[in-house]
């Protein structure tokens, strides 16, 4: 059985093992990348059930056509692109209505975890309203934790379009939480 999280050396040995049959080797290329794919469905759909519903639908894609991987990119980039286009065409089915800013979500509480949770929901909230190339690239690179080069790579972009991009969705965001949340300025000099 393969040790997790699995590492991008140990991942083309274990995409020729499920090539090959092994089941197991599924299951351990599932398990390890199933929560990331999760993550990018929600990020893109913003519905939980839609989500999960995605991330089902990514793996069995990802058995099918996994002869059609080449190699060449990071596997983490097939991935994501294959994500993509399900929870696209999954919202174009649905055809859900866009989020909306809640001017309500901060309220003062004592508790610092609660605050972080409601700035982070309204961050996720805004994020759910940008472009979607912009909320892509904020997604790849702010929440995932990816380079603008890894994200570029990822999603078969120039470093200086995602560079752009991250920008125009940061301020996007810093723009729409100062409107509704002005406490949040940074008066610091």
């Amino acid at each position: 059985m393969t040790s997790f999280p699995i590492s991008a050396m140990e991942v083309p040995t274990l995409l020729a093992r499920v090539r090959g049959g092994d089941t197991h080797a599924f299951t351990a290329l599932v398990n390890d990348h199933q929560t990331r794919v999760f993550r990018w469905a929600f990020a893109l759909t913003g519905d939980r059930d839609e989500a999960e519903d995605v991330t089902q639908e990514v793996f069995v894609r990802v058995y099918r056509k996994l002869g059609s991987y080449r190699g060449d990119g990071a596997f983490d980039g097939w991935l994501y692109r294959i994500t993509r286009r399900v929870a696209l065409r999954s919202r174009r089915r649905n055809r859900a209505p866009e989020a909306t800013v809640d001017a309500d979500v901060y309220n003062t509480d004592p508790g610092a975890r609660v605050d972080r949770e409601r700035a982070s929901a309204l961050i996720h909230t805004i994020a759910a309203t940008l472009p979607m190339r912009q909320r892509e690239v904020f997604i790849l690179c702010d929440l995932e934790g990816l380079a603008p080069s890894q994200a570029a790579e990822t999603l078969g972009m120039k470093d200086v379009s995602v560079r752009a991009s991250l920008f125009k969705a940061r301020a996007t965001i810093r723009r729409r939480i100062l409107a509704t949340h002005p406490h949040y300025q940074d008066t610091r000099s």
